[in-house]
């Protein structure tokens, strides 16, 4: 009896959670400028963040807070 609540507890929770990705990806338009999404099997532990980038030699693109007047 325990087996079939848990298994039922499963499902509905995973009906709850596809019912809340598709109200996020349908409103993701007016949240975000662009969205990229992949369906992972297991959730990442890690990111790698613009792996390509390089950086030209005397030139510093980031953005150091101060404003020229």
């Amino acid at each position: 009896m325990a087996d079939k609540e848990a298994a039922f507890d499963d499902a509905v929770e995973e009906r709850v959670i596809h019912k809340e990705y598709k109200i996020w990806k349908k409103n993701t338009p007016f949240l975000y400028d662009l969205v990229m999404t992949q369906a992972l099997e297991w959730p990442s532990l890690t990111a790698q963040w613009l792996p390509g980038v390089t950086r030209p030699e005397g030139k510093d693109f980031r953005k150091s807070g101060k404003r020229k007047k």
